[in-house]
């Protein structure tokens, strides 16, 4: 009598990408480590943007199961997540969870959203609700919501750009066929993304362009496009102190200003119309120095924006490239459902 074949064990790869951040690793990498996950083979990645803290002997030394890959210059957070992505994909995972190193992972995460994903094929990406971070070395508990949980809670499933033009149609997929207990949300932040990698495979990883910040809300929307469907599960959650290390910068207002303008001006569903008076009203907040990444003075508002055009200008041939590549996706859109 021939013996049944065992049963397939999902290969899970966690990415964590730091750059000078050795005072959040210990408590990050040691509760990924921690992780209830008997029934997956479960990989711990650490790519490191060029970290000058020790931050790379750190993990070394300290957790000797994480494979370390040593960025030689900071990469930013898309490309250095496309060096961990790739490296996931070539070593044969399933699904990849890319984590902040500000966090702290409870125990069953990891399996609980490996089974969501085995349940629930139609889902590209997901993602746990975020919670206060605590430092006592403890339990990760989920007792507080932080700050983007209760913004994201308090938008729903609303486009994106509510803020700038509440009447745009929500990006939520239709009520029918979808997993209890999910959220619609317009994206899930890269500090805790777990996505199917039959997802990167098809879609691409990251869009290098970003560098930093709406690389995550750029994948979701070609999720999205491409037929799968996005979503924050709200019986999930993982600790995030959020900020990371650019906080309120120079650095994180002029990265967040031009790649808005590089996402509004990639998005087909937008027309060229409404694209042009979107794009108007925040050029004349930028000048103002009144940006989304944070506030400044005029004459730096004027300096900074002037930047991001000309780089946006540049950018010309590349982003007719993304608009072209944007529509055939759309346009062999597959609908997947739960068989």
């Amino acid at each position: 009598m021939t013996s049944p074949a065992p049963a397939r064990r999902p290969k899970v790869a966690t990415i964590t990408v730091g750059t000078n951040e050795s005072r959040w690793l210990p408590a990050c990498l040691s509760t990924l480590l921690a992780g209830n996950t008997p029934d997956l083979d479960l990989t711990v990645w650490y790519i490191d943007n060029a970290s000058t803290d020790g931050s790379t002997a750190l993990v070394r030394d300290t957790f000797p199961a994480v494979r370390i890959i040593q960025n030689d210059s900071n990469l930013g957070f898309a490309r250095a997540n496309n060096v961990g992505m790739r490296a996931a994909l070539a070593d044969g995972a399933d699904y990849v969870f890319l984590v902040n190193p500000d966090t702290r992972t409870p125990n069953d995460l990891i399996h609980q959203l490996t089974t969501f994903m085995e349940s629930w094929p139609e889902y590209g990406v997901c993602g746990p609700m975020q919670y206060t971070y605590t430092a006592d070395g403890g339990p990760v508990a989920l007792d507080e919501y932080n700050e983007w949980s209760r913004t994201a809670l308090r938008l729903g499933e609303a486009d994106g750009f509510v803020g700038d033009r509440p009447n745009r149609p929500s990006p939520a997929g239709p009520a029918a066929g979808r997993a209890p207990a999910t959220l619609e949300h317009a994206y899930v932040q890269g500090a805790g993304l777990f996505v199917r990698a039959e997802v990167l495979r098809s879609l691409g990883l990251f869009d290098r362009v970003f560098h930093t910040y709406y690389e995550e809300t750029d994948l979701c929307r070609r999720t999205r496009w491409a037929g799968w469907r996005v979503a924050l599960n709200l019986d999930l959650g993982i600790q995030h102190y959020g900020g990371g290390g650019t906080g309120a910068s120079t650095y994180r207002r002029v990265q967040m200003r031009r790649n808005r303008y590089y996402f509004l001006l990639t998005d087909i569903t937008w027309t060229w119309p409404d694209i042009i008076s979107l794009a108007g009203q925040w050029l004349r907040e930028d000048l103002l120095g009144r940006s989304v990444g944070g506030n400044t003075t005029p004459a730096r508002g004027w300096a900074e924006t002037a930047a991001a055009a000309w780089w946006l200008l540049r950018l010309t041939p590349t982003i007719a490239r993304r608009r072209r590549a944007h529509r055939r996706l759309r346009a062999t859109r597959t609908v997947r459902s739960t068989p």
